[in-house]
């Protein structure tokens, strides 16, 4: 049986996912990793005061990158409750 290629895709970016979250939760035991990642999770990469104004409708670059910091702070999240569930 072939495999669609997106479902290939997806695989792929779900195990990625789980090791980078395994990888940087265990990063989070250190204090100083950890005071890093919980500012990265505070941050937002897309621009402040209207910088760049998107406009009523954000074009796909916004877009884009609102996802990108979704799922950073998913990633960031899972992480430090997968290191809370070990201590």
């Amino acid at each position: 049986m072939a495999i669609d290629g997106s479902i290939h895709l997806e695989g792929r970016i779900n195990a990625h996912r789980r090791l980078l979250v395994e990888l940087v939760s265990v990063m989070a035991a250190v204090p100083a990793a950890r005071a890093a990642l919980l500012a990265m999770a505070r941050d937002n990469e897309t621009v402040f005061d209207h910088e760049e104004d998107p406009g009523v409708e954000p074009d796909a670059a916004f877009a884009a990158q609102q996802i990108a910091d979704d799922e950073i702070r998913a990633i960031l999240k899972a992480a430090m409750a997968r290191l809370e569930t070990r201590t």
